[in-house]
């Protein structure tokens, strides 16, 4: 009866050995399988008479999920990249084949001064905005690595709008612009660096003058609480579907409708507001597009 019990005892061990190195040669050739096909999103499917072989293979699927995961955000930021990469050489090769072609109507045959001093004009505009775009893309880069540099203090939003439309007036009146400003009598202190609130201010009356048409409300003060810059102006070039986008890296609404398609303004008004931290949305309610730039105001 001893030696019947042993013997049984033996079988049922060596049959579970057997079964037990099954499972591992299995897993071990579906590991093989996958890790040969990077792309594929299998997981490794099998039950195992032995529970914590069971948990390590539960452990590899999370590993292998991981990886997969990683791998696919991986290859959509390289399509985000080259997209980009793409958009940004558009924009860089539009100022530069205009200033070739009217430096090479200067060149090629006898001009009048007027004419001359009006080709020069073109170049020189079409030059002030591939610096722009150059620094924007510049700045937008130190940005995203958090090495742009900022100097927080006690500065008046109310002064530097009103020192960023002056700027940006003339170009606003000639392109038709009806400009209605609506500021709070008191003063609007926050924390936050002169120079990066400035470049806000421009890049987004900028964007006004790009993409807007008609009419231009700027309101700044206490809102349902809160101390705001609102921003608001009719616009033909955007869809609701383009808001959670707006703010992405050379994102543009419509490029076949205009040639100042850069899309790093808005990204770079969104990165130093962050690193200031504040907050911007936006809203769009056609024709109507808002920019709402938050901020925490400075007792």
């Amino acid at each position: 009866m001893l030696t019947f019990v042993l013997a049984s005892t033996t079988i049922l061990f060596a049959a579970l050995y057997w079964m037990l190195r099954r499972s591992v040669r299995l897993a071990t050739d579906q590991i093989k399988q996958v890790l040969k096909e990077r792309r594929t999103n299998r997981h490794i499917h099998f039950r195992s008479p032995d529970k914590q072989l069971e948990a390590l293979l539960v452990e590899v699927n999370h590993l292998l999920s991981a990886q997969q995961a990683e791998r696919i955000l991986h290859e959509k930021k390289e399509g985000q990249i080259r997209k980009q990469i793409a958009n940004i050489s558009h924009d860089l090769r539009t100022p530069l084949t205009s200033m070739l072609g009217y430096i090479e109507l200067l060149q090629e045959k006898p001009i009048s001064a007027e004419e001359a001093a009006e080709y020069l004009l073109v170049v020189e505009k079409r030059t002030k905005a591939l610096r722009s775009l150059i620094s924007s893309f510049y700045d937008l880069s130190l940005i995203e690595a958090g090495d742009y540099h900022i100097e927080l203090q006690k500065i008046d939003l109310q002064v530097l709008l009103k020192r960023a439309l002056a700027d940006l007036y003339p170009e606003l009146s000639a392109a038709g612009f009806e400009v209605v400003l609506e500021l709070s009598d008191e003063n609007c202190f926050v924390i936050a660096d002169e120079e990066s609130v400035m470049r806000i201010y421009l890049n987004v009356l900028q964007n006004v003058l790009n993409h807007g048409q008609r009419s231009l409300h700027l309101f700044q003060g206490v809102k349902d609480g809160k101390l705001v810059t609102m921003i608001s102006n009719e616009t033909s070039s955007l869809r609701e579907e383009d808001l959670p986008n707006l703010f992405q890296r050379s994102f543009t609404a419509n490029r076949a409708r205009t040639e100042r398609n850069s899309g790093l303004g808005l990204a770079v008004v969104k990165g130093l507001m962050q690193q200031m931290g504040y907050r911007v949305q936006a809203e769009y309610h056609a024709p109507l597009f808002t920019l709402c730039l938050e901020w925490n105001k400075s007792e």
